[in-house]
């Protein structure tokens, strides 16, 4: 009775996210390393953590298309009768984005088991940049001394930042410029656990339909998806020897899977949770000791 509970919840949880979460997509085709020509029927996988996240088969011109894909960073992997094994690691996939990846594959005339690994670099030029911005990976928001959505949206050049807060896009009003947290339109607090944050895109011109009237720009977070390994963080702030502001802040986040296979190999579901708790002694102190 629990499990099938358990299995309705994740269902309506599943076709939720599916409506209002954002996603890209994967292009590219595949080329023999030495003749350049094209290889069909190569199998191509994406995995994030150790378990399948999407696959493909290359048509007759060796051009495949994975879709779609949740935001973050994946390992591809490609194999065929005849070629090494290809790995790319680290693959960076953007949310409401085409990334572009050419695989190139070595022949072999011996079946060899072991990938040759290959790490991922950003190009210099994406193809599917038809707008000005930027996009800050959860990796690069780790170092940030600031880690809110709208911290994050002011280290992108043509947003107005003030004492570390979020000021005008591009000179217009605060009205002008909307955020969007997977997909779902924000009006009024944007507040999230900053170990909840996955992506942050900044748009600040070109910007697609889908987004409507936004005459300064668009700010697109992307949260953290469920987990099929469990983990956990505890991370805590404080300015209480420093300043007499008296800034404390704890976050906590839990992840992991919550419904096996029959095998117990893989999970077919899984959870992320974070909160965050802010507590500020005097958010305006005084500099003479008199209010």
């Amino acid at each position: 009775m629990i499990r099938n509970l358990l299995l309705t919840i994740g269902l309506v949880l599943i076709a939720s996210l599916a409506v209002f979460s954002q996603s890209g997509t994967l292009r590219g085709k595949v080329i023999d390393k030495t003749t350049k020509e094209e290889i069909p029927f190569v199998n191509i996988i994406v995995e994030l953590g150790g378990t399948q996240a999407g696959g493909t088969t290359s048509d007759f011109d060796g051009n495949y298309t994975i879709k779609p894909i949740s935001p973050g960073k994946y390992d591809l992997k490609a194999t065929f009768v005849g070629y090494k094994p290809v790995l790319i690691r680290g693959l960076l996939i953007k949310s409401d984005q085409i990334t572009f990846q050419n695989i190139e594959m070595e022949s072999t005339m011996i079946e060899i088991q072991t990938f040759e690994v290959i790490d991922y670099k950003v190009p210099l030029i994406d193809k599917d940049k038809t707008s000005v911005g930027a996009t800050v990976t959860s990796e690069e928001i780790a170092k940030m001394p600031n880690r809110s959505a709208n911290a994050i949206a002011t280290t992108v050049g043509g947003v107005f930042s003030a004492d570390g807060e979020r000021g005008s896009v591009r000179g217009q009003r605060s009205e002008g410029t909307v955020m969007y947290i997977d997909g779902i339109r924000v009006r009024g607090s944007s507040s999230l656990p900053e170990s909840a944050i996955e992506q942050v895109s900044v748009i600040l011109s070109g910007v697609p339909a889908q987004y409507g009237d936004a005459t300064g720009g668009i700010i697109n977070v992307t949260t953290k998806g469920p987990s099929r390994e469990f983990g956990a963080g505890l991370e805590l702030q404080t300015s209480e020897f420093l300043d007499a502001f008296g800034y404390n802040r704890g976050g906590l986040n839990m992840q992991g899977p919550v419904l096996w296979n029959k095998d117990k190999t893989s999970s077919l579901l899984g959870y992320f949770v974070a909160g965050e708790v802010v507590y500020n002694k005097d958010s305006r102190p005084t500099a003479t000791g008199v209010y």
